[in-house]
């Protein structure tokens, strides 16, 4: 048994299928099956049920899925034991970035409460953030998702999401488009594992609406192309796109009847040294201070303080 059997074991889980997996962790899917196999074959239970569906527990599995959240958790200790010890923690603090955020990522350097020098950005899905967390090689993540034990979550703050599509559909348009609207108009989305798009399947479904959506790509780069490009919209958040809004390359208006929010988090181990976890909070305010937010946004940090 290794690390990388491991944490091949809960990626699968926790995206339900072997190909989700593979795809968040940038690996083939028989490589990753077979990293599966051979600790099921060691530890000389099954796993995992595979069906039509993905993967689910089985009883062993659920057992096991705890042991290697603690192990990979355990590990993750270590290495923050050690680079306190090298005096890492005072050169750097490693932030990961989901794809959709990554307008963050200009106003973390420039920040007039951080030292430049101490921030490295990586940008990936929220699956591999979340390894980094637990295996140590982050020490926090910006992120739609929350984080379960051993990772703590910190609220940032909530916006709406929006329709944004080409330029030529901003002077006659309103600010607000109703949900149901949004089945007449040619969309590009994002993968079904992203945040955004779960919302609005939900939203859609609830509300019977069917959508035409005319590509689905896991590529932010080709998603924003699409809507610059092509003539056709897609749904974000208002930071996803600010500079082309802004520059009235790309229009925007906010989904209502019903609308839908997404929650911006930050999300960090429980064991970080306090001098790391204080750059956490200053991460977060420098965020607050500076991140492009429609009006309507909400400061979640604040609430949470109160």
């Amino acid at each position: 048994m290794d690390v990388r059997q491991i944490r091949d074991f809960i990626a699968v889980v926790r995206s339900s299928s072997f190909a989700a997996a593979s795809r968040n962790l940038g690996v083939s899917q028989p490589g990753l099956g077979y990293q599966v196999k051979q600790l099921e074959e060691e530890l000389q239970v099954r796993l995992l049920r595979r069906h039509a569906r993905g993967v689910s527990l089985t009883r062993a599995g659920e057992a096991f899925m705890d042991h290697a959240e603690s192990i990979l958790a355990a590990i993750a200790n270590a290495k923050l034991a050690m680079a306190a010890i090298a005096n890492d923690d005072r050169h750097k603090i490693r932030v990961g970035l989901a794809p959709s955020l990554q307008s963050l990522g200009p106003l973390l350097l420039t920040s007039p409460r951080q030292n430049p020098a101490k921030i490295w950005l990586k940008e990936a899905h929220p699956l591999e953030l979340h390894q980094g967390l637990l295996e140590g090689g982050l020490d926090v993540a910006i992120c739609l998702s929350t984080g379960k034990p051993p990772l703590r979550t910190m609220p940032i703050y909530s916006e709406p999401l929006y329709v944004v599509g080409p330029r030529m559909d901003i002077a006659p348009q309103p600010k607000r488009i109703a949900l149901a609207e949004l089945a007449v108009l040619p969309l590009v989305l994002g993968c079904r594992a992203q945040t955004a798009r779960r919302l609005l399947d939900d939203a859609v479904a609830a509300a019977g609406i069917k959508l035409t959506i005319d590509q689905e790509v896991e590529s932010q780069a080709l998603l924003r192309s699409l809507v610059l490009h092509s003539g056709r919209f897609t749904i974000a958040p208002y930071g996803a796109f600010v500079e082309e809004i802004e520059n009235k390359l790309l229009s925007v208006r906010r989904i209502v009847g019903p609308g839908f929010r997404h929650s911006v988090n930050a999300i960090y181990p429980a064991s970080l040294p306090a001098t790391v976890e204080k750059s956490v909070g200053q991460i977060v305010q420098s965020i607050l201070n500076a991140a492009p937010l429609p009006p309507d946004a909400i400061n979640l940090a604040s609430i949470a303080a109160e």
